[in-house]
């Protein structure tokens, strides 16, 4: 059934839940099996991603009807698959819907699994969506929110319950488009006219002076693109670069760079300067080429592949300027575009995160020269990741102290950025200075 989209989706919400896998490439890899339409591809994005954002909402529902049978993976999913367009598409009958899932599960189970399917949703569909809890307590939030229980308790002793709640009710709203425009080649005034030729429509970032937004539409197909005039970056970690405040002739060391996004940012300040990209993946490094490549940087990026928690081990003391630190993190503050995130994730791995944190900046203490600037961020909001790691370097690395980042959005020395507040990623950034 592989252009059949609710088949499809199915799949790859199987493949997403089981095997930790990012939705946006699985979703990829399936379309580029399939036949399907326009219509159809949109549909089968549409459930997968509607089923993730809404997953303990949907099983809240199925909960009366399945008690305690304990079912495959993907019947639950299907299950969901199904609660999820009854309920949230308007447009679709609910008969469709009822059809297709028993049809689904007969095609890849067997009629005993086909009737349960239809068992379940014919009651479903008698008693209709079950009103969801409305209290401000942990558990009730995580339910209406989708959020894992471990993750609300977090928020709620780190930001409070109102800020929590706002962080919740924005993660499952639609993510928009955002680009940086590559002001070495064209102006942001010039692209931004250009792509509202091409029927975008497009809005200049809140918080970027290089950034532009849109809704939706495909750019990668667009002759601005091929140009290199732009690349795809969310507008948060668009203020990494800037944090570094780079000259011209600074020799870089961008720790973990791929894709290249920000590799990139830093390479359109220099002229006669360099930025030494790593990755611990081959592979990744031909990505941070490709792009630098595109964009017209070929000359100013090199790339290595390699361990950053190594990098003293391969450079000389002080060989650097300015140094970037962009993490390996949770990722939480990616859930609005990889909502999957949510459930793969626990606070132990919080604390295993920050031993690999820690580890890459003390590797690379050395590497920076005196008066140099190190930049530390993340794409996450806890403070686990964030401040509790910039504490912990400092208090090793008495030569070292934290600078402030001048910038419109914060009145703290450093930036922290949560999915709420301009419906950015969720990101953090501090900057430090080697004083001797």
């Amino acid at each position: 059934m592989k252009n059949n989209p609710r088949a499809v989706a199915v799949e790859a919400l199987t493949r997403i839940l089981q095997n930790k896998a990012y939705s946006n490439i699985e979703i990829s890899n399936l379309l580029q099996r399939s036949d399907m339409s326009n219509v159809d591809s949109r549909l089968m994005t549409n459930i997968v991603y509607g089923v993730l954002q809404n997953m303990y909402v949907l099983k809240y529902q199925l909960e009366p009807y399945l008690k305690d049978k304990t079912v495959k993976p993907w019947i639950m999913n299907l299950l969901m698959s199904a609660i999820y367009q009854m309920h949230y598409l308007d447009k679709i009958p609910d008969h469709a819907v009822l059809n297709e899932s028993t049809e689904i599960a007969k095609q890849n189970g067997s009629i005993g699994l086909a009737k349960l399917v239809t068992g379940v949703l014919r009651n479903y569909q008698r008693h209709g969506f079950k009103d969801l809890p409305v209290g401000h307590g942990e558990e009730d939030l995580s339910i209406r929110y989708s959020t894992p229980l471990w993750l609300v308790k977090l928020l709620i002793k780190q930001q409070g319950i109102n800020k929590t709640i706002e962080i919740l009710e924005s993660i499952n709203q639609p993510s928009h488009v955002s680009i940086r425009v590559n002001t070495n080649k064209v102006s942001v005034k010039d692209l931004k006219s250009r792509l509202e030729e091409l029927d975008f429509e497009v809005e200049n970032s809140r918080i970027s002076p290089v950034g532009l937004t849109l809704n939706s539409g495909n750019l990668f197909d667009t002759p601005e693109f091929r140009e290199g005039l732009f690349t795809i970056q969310d507008e948060s970690s668009m203020l990494v670069a800037p944090a570094l405040d780079l000259k011209p002739d600074d020799q870089v060391l961008d720790t973990c760079a791929a894709p290249g996004g920000k590799t990139t940012h830093i390479a359109s300040y220099l002229k006669d300067g360099r930025v030494t990209a790593l990755d611990i993946h081959e592979r990744k490094t031909k990505l941070i080429r490709e792009n630098g490549q595109r964009l017209g940087y070929k000359d100013i990026i090199q790339t290595k592949a390699m361990d950053a928690r190594k990098a003293k081990d391969v450079f000389a003391a002080q060989s650097f300027d300015k140094i970037l630190v962009d993490a390996p993190c949770s990722g939480l503050g990616l859930i609005r575009r990889k909502p999957e995130l949510r459930y793969f994730r626990e606070f132990e791995d919080l604390l295993n995160l920050q031993k690999i944190q820690l580890d890459i900046l003390n590797s690379i203490s050395d590497l920076l020269k005196v008066d140099g600037r190190l930049v530390f961020s993340t794409c996450t909001f806890d403070d686990e990741e964030n401040e509790a790691i910039v504490t912990e370097f400092l208090n090793n690395h008495k030569n070292y102290e934290l600078v402030s980042i001048k910038n419109d959005l914060s009145n703290e020395d450093t930036i922290k950025l949560f999915p709420s507040d301009y419906f950015t990623d969720g990101f953090f950034i501090a900057a430090f200075r080697r004083k001797n």
